[in-house]
């Protein structure tokens, strides 16, 4: 080809490509959310993530904060009710701009207008919303239409804290593989909030119960928040410690709903809930099975008072000081009435031999009662005293924290006539 006509040919290609372009913003002018759209193409999906969120997705990314996770969650919490909105593209920047100790507070604030700015998140139809109150349900109710269920402890039903979680073969994506997304209420919106934890294949993920304890009541005792249409084949079980675990059998179908009462004995309790996946279709960013949030719908409400507090080393007298403690704890207690259930377990930590520490325990939990129950102008009948010894940690022996946190008296509260127990 000559010259003259190479260059007739580049000219043709170019006004080609110009027509093209043209015809396109022609396009994406007259369409509306066409823009949008491209813009979206290009940039990622916007993300929208609390504080803890924020803070794993950012160090699974190869960045860091100056904050802890605490830190900048309340710093969103005051500023734009909790949420910052971003896409891949502009983490990324953050990350790259930010200085050597990592990302500041003032990084984030210089972002936040755009979240403040930023338009309603869209809400899935299957999203189970807030809790509301209804005329037939004594707690909560939560959910819509097949998926709706009616909590007794209203916001005091959900799993407080995720123990571990092992991500399988094939784990989903950050953020959507933070273990802390399972615990509290449900508050998923979307696909892009990262609201929810999801599995992926064989993940296993184990939740704790700290303010309320998981029991066997009459119908449904244990739901599961999952998210999407169809509830994803998942492994449930339960423990009384976090070590001996009864397998309950997979979930799966339109609804997540459990009764735990053919496994269990009556009286049982279980703060500890673990999920595996069993589906065999995952992958992507949101593989195997997608769980918002754990809820005990048999529940009772525990209140855990430090031996620190109560007692000397070694010793169940009730200490002088405790005084106070325990009689804003027998007032607490009268406000339920005197129709509810009260079980009172002494634990002690794993030092000291078997034997001293179920003594230990037992004898603890009769003093509280007995200084609780001189409190209460009205006591309940229907009282249990145990001694566990160092059989039921709620943390780990192997830590000074853990064991401090191993050190107590629980109360343990199943409502009356206020909650589900029949007349």
């Amino acid at each position: 080809m000559d010259m003259i006509a190479q260059a007739d040919a580049e000219e043709s290609d170019s006004s080609g490509i110009d027509a093209l372009r043209a015809n396109q913003d022609a396009l994406v002018a007259a369409t509306p959310g066409a823009q949008k759209a491209l813009d979206l193409a290009r940039r990622g999906p916007v993300m929208e993530l609390t504080g803890p969120t924020l803070h794993h997705l950012v160090e699974s990314m190869g960045g860091s904060f100056t904050m802890t996770k605490e830190e900048l969650d309340a710093l969103l919490k005051a500023q734009t009710d909790g949420r910052f909105t971003a896409t891949n593209a502009e983490l990324n920047a953050l990350i790259k701009g930010a200085g050597p100790d990592g990302i500041t507070e003032e990084d984030i604030r210089l972002l936040l207008p755009k979240t403040a700015d930023a338009p309603p998140p869209k809400i899935d139809r299957d999203a189970p919303g807030k809790g509301r109150e209804t005329a037939d349900c004594p707690g909560l109710v939560y959910g819509s239409g097949k998926r709706e269920i009616c909590l007794p402890l209203g916001a005091l039903s959900f799993a407080d804290r995720a123990g571990s979680f092992t991500p399988g073969e094939k784990p989903s994506k950050a953020p959507f593989d933070f273990p802390e997304n399972a615990t509290g209420e449900p508050n998923y919106r979307n696909t892009y909030s990262a609201d929810f934890i999801s599995l992926g294949c064989n993940g296993e993920l184990i939740t704790q119960f700290t303010d309320n304890i998981l029991v066997d009541v009459d119908g449904i005792d244990l739901y599961i928040f999952e998210i999407g249409p169809v509830v994803e084949k998942t492994q449930l079980a339960i423990s009384a410690d976090g070590e001996n675990w009864i397998e309950v059998g997979e979930i799966e179908g339109a609804r997540s709903d459990v009764d735990i009462g053919p496994f269990v004995n009556k009286g049982d309790k279980f703060p500890f809930v673990r999920l595996t996946n069993a589906s065999n279709a995952c992958g992507g960013n949101h593989a195997g099975a997608d769980i918002d949030a754990i809820a005990a719908v048999g529940a009772e409400i525990r209140l855990s008072l430090d031996s620190a507090l109560l007692f000397d080393v070694g010793k169940f007298e009730i200490k002088p000081e405790a005084e106070a403690a325990l009689s804003d704890l027998a007032a607490q207690l009268e406000n339920y009435g005197a129709d509810i259930r009260v079980t009172v377990e002494g634990h002690t930590d794993s030092t000291g031999s078997a034997a001293s520490n179920q003594t230990l325990s037992e004898n603890r939990a009769k003093s509280v009662w007995a200084n609780l129950s001189g409190k209460m102008s009205a006591v309940p009948e229907d009282v249990t005293i145990k001694g566990y010894g160092a059989s039921r940690p709620v943390a780990d022996n192997a830590t000074e924290e853990g064991r401090a946190e191993n050190r107590r008296v629980d109360i343990l509260i199943l409502p009356g006539k206020k909650g589900y127990l029949k007349e």
